[in-house]
């Protein structure tokens, strides 16, 4: 959830002081055009400085009482209560939170195995793992195993990845992932998507939240040319929302900013964009036969240059099980993007090509649902989980 795109959507509410008694809001939720099943909604609040870990959020609503995370805002010193809605269409209903100095309840917490992967777990399950290993060494070929960031997302145990960690035929599919073709103006390309003779690298981790809600982490991530300079610079914003099952509802927020001047990111629906690459096994003979797309009905099978369509979804079987994963794309990215959607061995995204100016960053943002189920998800349950994120409910503070 990027707040930045969030806040004109919000209401502001001003928290002068956290007493020793609790402070109880009023919120007012409006589910709008929509059935929402633990829907991510929240509100900024204004605090007198940034809470401490000792905050526990409780939020009562029609369906009972449920935990609230205070996370922070856009502006410095602004804080967001998060929190998760389950309204029929039209609804409105009033929610009450009590914020206290208190121990908040388990859930999200991150684990660093140093220079190598972060790791996201929810009361101590893997629920996904930040792959930013890099090999530093000016032969290509021994750099090209990590020659860029991705996510990976865990089995309903939390014990196996569902997604690629890269390997034969092709080594540069990797999780959930990030590539383009980049054009320097009135000089070379470098292509980002196949990172031969060119990398991402994570610089740092500028920001890491976890608790009952939400668990969020933002890298810096620099695009660089083959000399090592960066060509552009990424600001990568992951979070994954609570659910009461073990699926895994992820935003993709990526922020990039030109370093080389006015740039031309490019590429085509089959080697660029925002992908997921299903588990490398998804491609054994066996399990092709079980992959399956499914797609809005205006959709051309596969995308077939449709274009600015919302989302596509596939369902494929690895280990024995089936796992569904839906892939959302957001009104506000740039238009013309195309939905590559038919690879038997799950492999799929979105894809647009667009112009990054020198002094004006450009965001992107996507939406992940993965689940370990039985049945294929339907062209309506995506259609909400789009709905979600594409038009929120409306959130007013009332006191």
């Amino acid at each position: 959830m990027s707040v930045r795109r969030l806040l004109p959507l919000l209401a502001v509410l001003a928290v002068f002081a956290l007493p020793a008694r609790a402070v109880e809001v009023t919120l007012e939720v409006e589910a709008g055009d929509s059935d929402r099943v633990e829907t991510p909604v929240c509100a900024p609040i204004m605090l007198p400085a940034t809470p401490g870990l000792d905050v526990a959020v409780e939020v009562e609503g029609p369906g009972g009482k449920v935990p609230g995370q205070l996370v922070p805002g856009a502006e410095k010193g602004s804080t967001m209560l998060a929190w998760l809605v389950t309204l029929k269409k039209g609804e409105k209903a009033t929610y009450k939170a009590k914020i206290e100095k208190g121990t908040p309840p388990k859930g999200f917490a991150f684990e660093d195995a140093k220079d190598t992967h972060l790791d996201l777990l929810f009361d101590g399950r893997k629920v996904t793992r930040f792959m930013y290993a890099f090999t530093d060494d000016p032969d290509g070929k021994k750099r090209f195993p990590n020659a860029k960031p991705f996510t990976h997302v865990f089995d309903a145990k939390g014990q196996d990845v569902i997604t690629s960690p890269g390997g034969q035929p092709y080594p540069h599919h990797r999780g959930i992932f990030l590539g383009y073709k980049v054009k320097l103006p009135a000089g070379p390309t470098y292509d980002f998507w196949h990172v031969q003779n060119v990398w991402q690298r994570l610089d740092k981790f500028t920001r890491q939240d976890a608790g009952p809600v939400l668990g969020r982490m933002t890298a810096l991530v620099n695009w660089c040319d083959p000399k090592g300079e960066p060509v552009l610079v990424e600001e990568r914003t992951i979070t994954v929302y609570r659910q009461s099952k073990p699926e895994v509802l992820l935003d993709f927020v990526s922020t990039l900013a030109s370093k080389m001047g006015d740039l031309e990111l490019g590429g085509d629906p089959e080697h660029a964009g925002c992908q997921y690459r299903a588990h490398f096994e998804v491609g054994t003979a066996e399990n092709k036969k079980n992959t399956k797309y499914v797609f809005p009905p205006e959709m051309k099978p596969g995308g077939g240059g449709t274009k600015d369509m919302p989302w596509a979804a596939v369902q494929y079987t690895l280990r024995g099980s089936a796992f569904e994963v839906a892939h959302l794309n957001h009104p506000d990215n740039p238009k013309g993007a195309i939905y590559s959607a038919y690879r038997d061995y799950g492999r799929f995204g979105s894809y647009a090509p667009m112009k990054l100016a020198a002094d004006k960053p450009l965001t992107l943002r996507y939406r992940i649902y993965a689940r370990e189920a039985p049945d294929a998800l339907t062209q309506a349950e995506v259609q909400r989980l789009y709905d979600d994120f594409a038009k929120p409910p409306k959130v007013t503070v009332k006191q």
